[in-house]
Order: C-alpha cells, then structure tokens, then sequence
C-alpha cells in the first residue's frame, strides 16, 4: 500500500533531472553578475565568450582570468497537505567558475581574436530531507503510515570552450563559441543522487471476540528501507554560441547572442535495494530484502535560448545596460530506454506543459577615477523566473560589486541575492507544498594582463 501511493509520489522528481542552479543558460564572472547579468552589450573581458562572443574583440591585450564562485541555498518549505513535511533545507557549495586565455591579433587586415575557456553551467548539488505520515480510519480500526526520506544530489555540468571573433567594420564584430561538453577533458561532467527512505506501517484491529463478547485490539504492521542510487556519466554533447557586437555610436551599442538547442547523450546506472519485515504486538517477522541495477544509455535535448542586449554609455565613466532573453523550456527533454520524459515535470512528454520563458536583466556600472587606480561601483537587478508545470516560477533577483586594479591584475567581486516566492518548481513531489527560496552568490574574479 505504502510503496504504491508515497514513493510513486517521489518519483516524478527525484528520478528527473534536477537542475538546482538557475537554469537559464546565462554566463560567467564577477563582473557581469554584478551587473545583473545584463552583458550582452558590454561583453567587453574574456567572459564575452559565455556571454556574447561578438564582444571578445573589445580586447585589445591577450589575459589571463579565472572565476570562483560561492553559494549558500535556502529553502523555506510549507506544505498543507503534509504539514509534518515542513522545515529548512539548505546547501552550501563552492567551485570554480570560469577560467579562460584570450589572444588578439590582426591577419588578412582584420581585427581578429581567439580564446580558450571553461565554463561551469549547471549546478545538480541538493539536500533536501522531508517526512510523511498517512492515516487512514475505517469501521473496523486504523492504520498510520510513517516515512522519512534523506535525498542528497551532487554534480555540475561543464564546458570547455574555443572561442573566435573578428572585427568586420570599425563598428561591427561577429563571433562564435563552441561548447564541447565531454568528460574526456578532466571535467567531470557528471551527476549522482541517494535517496533513503525508512517507513513504518501499522494497522491497528478491533476485533470482537465471539467467545467472551470482548473487543480486542490487535497490531499488525511492517517496517521497511528503500535506498535507491543514480548515477549520470560519460555525458557528451556540442552547440554552438553565436554573437555579435555593434557600435551604433559612441553613446549605444547594440548586443545580440544566441545558443543554438543540442543533444546530450549519457549513461544512467540505478542501484535499487529494499528491505521490508512485517510484525505483530506478538512476534516480528522474517526480513525480506532484494535489489536490482538498470542501466539505460539516455539522450537529453537542451533548449534554444537567444537574447539581446542595448547598453548606453553616457560618458567615459557611467554605463547603463539592459537584456532580455529567452529559452525555449518547453523543448526541453529526456528519452530512455522506457520514453521520452519532460525533466521539468518528471512526466511523459505528450502530458507535459512547459512554458517559454523570458529574463529581463538591467545593470549599471560607475568608475571612480582616483589618481593610481580605477575603483567601479556596479549595481544590478533581474527577473530571473524558472520553468515549472503550466507557467514559469517567477524569481527576481539584486546585486552589488566592485573591483580594484593592482598593476596588471584587475580584480573583481560581486554579490548576488536571488529569492522566490512561494514557489512549486522541484521543492517537493506532494500536492499543495510551496516554498520560499533565498539564494546568496559571491563571485571573485581576476583577470591578468599581459
């Protein structure tokens, strides 16, 4: 009774694909999130290459950056249903963010440039723990089911990625990044969860004795653990980011990106093992327990996504941009050996309805002109919303940055506070759960040049 009501329940979203970052294909570095991830326009450090290749030709020497990133997740989950399933679940994380190598040059009298980067895009670290209960009355007794669940996700998916860009006219730059995602490279590119759940299940009887008239109480029951481990690997896939920068003057330019849809494939192996005894207010009975392993090669299709960006300089030291971009969730999916699923629902393709959604990403940037050194102030805000069953889940989000240049080294910080409210999304697989979501993000980045 209990496996075929709450763990089917379960399944929906911790067999899917969790993505636990924001998943919108967005860039890297300290100094685009600072202002806001409204880039698209500026793209004006090696991080173009994530964000609008077309903006790698800004660079005018060959440098050397890295990014590193740090995040504390907090989900504030309530649930109606199950009120007992309640509580905080939080996780902390930290890696590397990006890292990449840009060399301009001129040949055939063109502007042109290459750089080398790695890209860390999506984040699959999760924590959550949860308990059910379940009562159920009838004229003859009661029965209570009793559950608790330990799930833990970890993994990322990483690109390494070649980048090009030439400079057509004085005002006008094209440029293109590939993605090559493999784990050939050293990356990684993996993903792997544990879910336990341990459940008790009692049916208390009262039973009239026909030879005394009595009414007896009698408890039967079982208890049992079901620990289920998947793990995604030797993931492999290729697209493409196309890009362009234009200079309508000296006070507007216009930025435009687009990442074109690819196939990833990977294999999944799941390790199932249960164990399950029953008992009575007499005597336990003898434990039963099994397992089973599936393996399956998978294909998971990643959505187009495309977006534009204006910024406006209104002097050598103020700039003011904006970007909107869309991605095409509602052509995100996963097939198998058993079909084709939506990893936003959990559910059969054909039974899922995904909605487009569209970001909308403003930031500014202000340098202060001291006598040895430039000092930026950098403030930024966005709509942030995340593909969910119907209609998107709607995020906002605020930040705040800063940098300091030290000879050839320039270094830069940003603080990103991204929150939901009262939102379904992946929180939990029961009816009538919501969630307030708080995310903090601290990027560092440093960029040397030669």
């Amino acid at each position: 009774m209990w496996r075929s009501t709450a763990f089917s329940q379960q399944a929906f979203v911790f067999e899917s694909v969790q993505i636990n970052s924001s998943p919108n294909p967005i860039g890297s570095g300290a100094r685009a999130q600072a202002m806001g991830g409204a880039f698209i326009a500026v793209a004006d450090d090696a991080t173009a290459a994530s964000w609008n290749p077309g903006g790698l030709m800004q660079l005018e020497r060959p440098e050397l950056s890295f990014a590193l990133s740090f995040e504390h997740r907090r989900k504030d989950i309530d649930s109606s249903s199950h009120p007992e399933a309640s509580g905080i679940n939080e996780v902390y994380r930290e890696d590397l963010n990006y890292f990449s190598f840009a060399y301009p040059f001129t040949a055939f009298d063109k502007n042109m440039i290459v750089s080398l980067n790695y890209q860390r895009l999506y984040d699959f670290y999760d924590n959550i723990e949860f308990d059910q209960n379940f009562r159920q009355s009838s004229s003859g007794g009661f029965s209570n089911i009793e559950a608790h669940t330990d799930f833990k996700q970890t993994g990322a998916l990483k690109a390494f990625a070649p980048a090009f860009a030439i400079q057509l006219t004085p005002r006008f730059s094209v440029g293109i990044t590939f993605n090559l995602w493999t784990d050939e490279l050293g990356f990684d590119n993996e993903w792997e969860s544990k879910r336990v759940t341990t459940y008790k299940s009692s049916r208390h009887a009262f039973i009239t004795n026909p030879l005394t008239g009595k009414t007896e109480s009698s408890l039967v029951g079982f208890r049992g653990k079901l620990v289920t481990k998947e793990k995604n690997d030797d993931f492999r896939g290729f697209n493409m980011n196309f890009g362009f920068l234009w200079n309508l003057n000296r006070f507007v330019t216009i930025g435009g990106v687009l990442k074109t849809p690819f196939t990833a494939d990977f294999h999944r192996k799941t390790y199932t093992e249960s164990s399950q005894y029953g008992y009575t207010d007499k005597r336990a009975g003898r434990p039963l327990s099994g397992s089973s392993v599936r393996r399956q090669s998978m294909e998971l299709k990643f959505p187009l996504s495309y977006g534009i960006g204006l910024a406006f300089r209104f002097s050598d030291t103020f700039t003011v941009s904006c970007d909107v971009y869309r991605t095409q969730w509602s052509r995100f999916w996963a097939k198998g050996k058993y079909g084709s699923t939506s990893p936003i629902t959990g559910k059969p393709r054909k039974d899922s309805h995904v909605r487009d959604t569209t970001q909308v990403r403003i930031g500014c940037e202000y340098l202060f002109v001291l006598e040895k050194t430039i000092v930026p102030l950098r403030f930024g805000a966005f709509y942030d919303p995340e593909p969910s069953e119907k209609s998107p889940e709607d995020y906002f989000g605020l930040s705040i940055g800063t940098g300091v240049m030290l000879g050839n080294v320039l270094i830069d910080c940003a603080y990103v506070y991204r929150w939901g409210r009262d939102v379904k999304g992946d929180v939990l697989p029961i009816q009538q759960t919501r969630a307030d979501v708080d995310q903090h993000k601290f990027f560092v980045s440093a960029i040397y040049h030669f």
